[in-house]
């Protein structure tokens, strides 16, 4: 497959990823419908969550962010890696809002954040070029049975490289990569 015919399925795994954790779903959720069994997500030489119990800490973690959007702004051309696995870089703007306990206002986070994704293609079972039993692809360009299926793909690894603009808020949250996320410090 190449990075042009990879791109826009990465571009749509990303989209179902944070739909799915915008909505703050359970972790069994998005294990089931998004992630592969060794996710791991965090910070580029900082903490990292991984496995099932990584997974709902990190969830938990961001569990007080009420409304949130996270808008892709730029994603890198995709590079095949030798396991058969995608990486991709993005430039994304997001927005979270916290409101403490007891708090009559809420707080907002803003700013750009630049990811490293690593993506795993599902395998579909089709047929080989040319063995169409339905006799619809007589030339026979039917993809090979190795190839991934549209919608199929999982994320492996979603990493944070950096920052940029962010608010002073933003700041505070994210001023210790190898702390995770400093709600405490809010």
């Amino acid at each position: 497959m190449s990075a042009e015919r990879a791109a826009p399925l990465i571009w749509d795994t990303i989209e179902r990823y944070f739909a799915l954790l915008q909505a703050h779903v359970p972790a069994e959720r998005m294990r089931a419908e998004i992630l592969t069994d060794d996710f791991r997500t965090g910070f580029v030489n900082g903490l990292i969550w991984q496995g099932d119990e990584g997974l709902r800490d990190f969830l938990e973690a961001r569990a007080e962010f009420f409304d949130e959007s996270h808008v892709v702004e730029q994603l890198s051309r995709p590079e095949r890696l030798p396991n058969g696995r995608w990486r991709a870089h993005t430039r994304l703007e997001f927005f979270l809002r916290q409101r403490l306990e007891g708090s009559p206002v809420s707080e907002t986070f803003t700013g750009k954040a630049f990811h490293v994704w690593e993506f795993a293609p599902m395998p579909t079972l089709v047929d080989p070029p040319g063995d169409d039993p339905s006799g619809d692809d007589p030339l026979g360009d039917q993809p090979p049975g190795d190839e991934p299926s549209d919608g199929g793909w999982r994320v492996a690894a979603q990493l944070v490289e950096g920052f940029a603009a962010l608010d002073e808020n933003a700041r505070r949250l994210f001023a210790q990569p190898s702390a995770g996320l400093n709600l405490d410090e809010l």
